[in-house]
């Protein structure tokens, strides 16, 4: 709660005594922007009353839409009711609230309408001038600072009419948060913003329902913003105008910030003022980023920190290179410098790997990721350069050829146990589906051999045709599993056991089996393991091309 001395947005005292119509409140105030100003142009005087003649709104529509032609369009509506009927209920600063957003939104582009101490009537009415106006704007802000509670499972925002707390009289007096929802839905805006400088407490809870507002559900590309959270007091402040908006006058014209972070950094300063009492709540649905101000400069093309990222990515002598002729005295200078001379250093230690050494090099490399699997070796300078890059990579003292080709062997042992695996289930999946197809075709020869001639048996033969016609479908797409495995799966046979086989050590080979109490995920793993090195053995012994190694899987299954 805040301090007692502080206004609340939100305390509706018990029924008042009878006034006499007139005797209490101010007549309602219309503040209507069009389009935006120029620098230095004067203000246009406020004009009392909605604006509701024919007249008035086309000259209205004219006048804003002559400044949307040129700009991003932006339409506010701003309502603040403080001087209401009941004395009791009146709020000192919503009229400034409403008055200090006028200003900043129209400095920052928007067409805006400002009404002070509106009744329901006048609300929707402009609620009706915000469809219209905002219809297919890039963004639209409806802005309520007063009294406004929950009953009955739907929010109130009250106007200044209402004179007694109860039901009838609350409703008569009030728009709901549906309304405000709906005036701003469908107008197929970039960004809508409802935001709400008004109590989250419910007077009435004892009688009518509960406490706080109840939750809103706006579309998409809608944020709703409280300047309290649920069942707490949003309070109106000791100064010109209450917390919640001063902060956000603070932070609205800031350039450069996404509009959830503006409320975000609102809601700090709330919460540090307040010590904890007032906490801003936001609910949106928003995509992409919005600013209210202006959105961040585009990065300089001679931006160091850009420019270093990019020499960082590229991860070449060239790209640091780069880097250093635009900033030769520049953060990174050094570090560039050092990178450089240790690619040169590994760029000369790939040098000095002889030509029968390149493939399986570059069997390596491809193994290990730093190389594309070709139909074509690869050119001496391709293996170096890659060569090169894993190098960089590794720490000092594990950049030589002996570390390549045992990191790859150890690699290709865990791809090989993940890849026996997977081919062995295509295996077993095939060999199911197989044996369904088998007996779903001796079914069938079956049942046409004996009811061929029968007419009332053509509905169960057309079916038992459906059914040997869709496993064979689900065969075909088996069998092209079991086709990709087993290639990929051979292809990796042939290289490791052309360049890798001798790298593979005795700290890769399985040790363990079940009866060290393993799981039977852990012994699959390791008889996958022990499988792909069976088939590496076989295949040392085997002639190119041969698929020994499969038909020893196959007499496993």
């Amino acid at each position: 709660m805040p301090p007692p001395e502080t206004p609340a947005r939100c305390r509706l005292p018990g029924p008042p005594d009878a006034h006499p119509p007139g005797s209490h409140g101010s007549e309602t105030g219309t503040m209507t922007r069009g389009a935006p100003r120029k620098p230095g142009a004067a203000a246009r005087p406020a004009t009392p009353g909605p604006l509701t003649t024919p007249a008035a709104l086309l000259a209205a529509a004219l006048f804003m839409a002559a400044g949307q032609a040129a700009a991003e369009t932006r339409v506010a509506l701003l309502i603040g009711n403080a001087d209401y009927r009941d004395a009791a209920l009146a709020l000192p600063n919503p009229g400034n609230d409403v008055r200090a957003l006028d200003a900043a939104l129209t400095r920052l582009g928007f067409t805006v309408r400002a009404e002070l101490d509106q009744t329901r009537a006048g609300m929707l009415d402009a609620f009706a001038w915000l469809r219209g106006a905002a219809e297919g704007a890039d963004i639209a802000l409806v802005f309520f600072a007063g009294h406004a509670v929950q009953v009955g499972q739907e929010n109130f925002l009250i106007g200044v009419e209402m004179e007694t707390p109860t039901a009838p009289a609350l409703s008569a007096a009030s728009v709901t948060l549906g309304d405000v929802l709906a005036a701003v839905d469908g107008l197929d805006t970039g960004l809508s913003l409802v935001v709400l400088d008004a109590c989250r407490d419910n007077p009435f809870a004892d009688d009518l329902g509960r406490a706080g507002l109840a939750p809103v559900s706006g579309g998409v590309g809608t944020l709703v913003a409280y300047a309290t959270d649920p069942g707490n007091v949003a309070a109106d402040g000791l100064g010109d105008n209450s917390p919640f908006t001063a902060a956000l006058l603070e932070h609205i014209e800031t350039p450069g910030i996404d509009v959830r972070i503006m409320f975000g950094r609102v809601r700090q300063d709330v919460v540090r003022l307040s010590r904890g009492m007032q906490v801003p709540w936001v609910e949106e649905a928003v995509l992409g980023e919005h600013y209210l101000a202006a959105p961040p400069a585009p990065l300089d093309p001679d931006d160091e920190l850009h420019i270093w990222r990019e020499a960082v990515e590229g991860g070449g002598v060239e790209d640091y290179r780069g880097y250093l002729a635009r900033f030769p005295a520049g953060l990174y200078a050094i570090v560039a410098e050092l990178r450089i001379d240790a690619l040169e250093g590994n760029a000369r230690e790939a040098e000095g790997i002889g030509d029968a050494e390149l493939p399986g090099v570059e069997a390596a490399l491809q193994v290990l990721g730093y190389m594309v699997p070709g139909p074509a070796d690869a050119s001496r300078a391709e293996v170096r350069r890659s060569l090169a890059h894993w190098q960089a990579a590794q720490p000092t003292g594990a950049r030589d050829l002996a570390a390549l080709m045992e990191a790859a062997a150890a690699k290709a042992v865990f791809i090989g146990t993940y890849t026996a695996g997977i081919l062995r289930n295509d295996l077993q999946r095939f060999a199911t589906v197989e044996e369904s197809l088998r007996s779903a075709r001796e079914s069938l020869r079956v049942a046409e051999t004996r009811f061929a001639e029968d007419p009332d048996a053509g509905p169960a033969l057309e079916r038992m045709r459906a059914q040997v016609a869709e496993i064979e479908r689900i065969r075909a797409g088996v069998a092209a599993d079991l086709d990709a495995s087993r290639t990929y799966y051979g292809d990796l046979i042939v290289l490791t056991e052309r360049h890798l086989s001798d790298w593979i050590s005795e700290e890769l080979r399985p040790r363990f089996s079940a009866s060290r109490s393993l799981s039977r995920m852990s012994d699959r793993m390791l008889g996958d393991a022990g499988t792909f090195l069976t088939h590496l053995a076989i295949a040392e012994e085997a002639p190119d091309g041969s698929f020994s190694w499969f038909a020893s899987l196959m007499e496993e299954l």
